[in-house]
């Protein structure tokens, strides 16, 4: 069954919405577990003391999307458009045992993203510009093909995460936590680069 409508304090499983627009709308109090959201227009809505679980967005646009009070867990985002979200405004406390998100093929740019603990996030072959990571801890993260450019990392926990084939990765090893990171060795350069070192062939 595929639903056309998101109201308030809906309680829902294992149901696909597609074509939706909330764009500017507010949704307060609904619950979404194990829902796919297909081609829906989130433009600006704002989601205050939702809940989604083992959800699945695909081909959406969340751009400055508010998420006040949201708590997200186990939730994958593909082909989607997620410009300037805040995420620091979400629920990341609440929740126990709360499982990582899941971005791929997505655009992040000008997101928040400042002193979460993000451990264990899938960011895969995304357009990560100008996005705050500072004082994040993304430790086993997937960061793998995602362009980086623009994006702030100081005291960022980068331990063992994956950045092969990552884009623009400027990232100063002295004031950020990199033990066990990897690298392709022509993007490792940058790292160098950071400290004022200058690499001849």
């Amino acid at each position: 069954m595929i639903l056309d409508y998101i109201t308030d304090t809906m309680d829902v499983f294992a149901e696909t919405f597609k074509g939706i627009n909330l764009q500017g709308l507010t949704i307060t109090k609904a619950e979404f577990d194990d829902c796919t959201f297909v081609s829906c227009d989130f433009n600006e809505a704002f989601f205050s003391s939702c809940k989604f679980t083992e959800c699945r967005f695909e081909s959406c646009n969340l751009s400055l999307t508010k998420l006040a009070n949201t708590k997200m867990s186990n939730v994958k985002f593909t082909s989607c458009k997620m410009i300037g979200i805040d995420w620091t405004k979400a629920d990341w406390h609440s929740l126990l045992n709360a499982e990582p998100l899941f971005f791929n093929d997505c655009i992040l740019d000008d997101s928040n993203f400042f002193g979460l603990n993000l451990e264990g996030f899938v960011i895969k072959e995304c357009r990560v510009k100008e996005v705050d990571f500072r004082n994040a801890t993304l430790k086993k993260a997937d960061l793998s093909g995602s362009n980086f450019k623009g994006t702030l990392f100081n005291n960022t926990h980068l331990e063992n995460v994956n950045f092969m084939d990552a884009q623009n990765t400027m990232i100063d090893i002295r004031f950020n936590h990199l033990k066990g990171a990897i690298f392709r060795r022509y993007e490792a350069l940058f790292l160098l680069e950071s400290m004022g070192i200058i690499l001849v062939d």
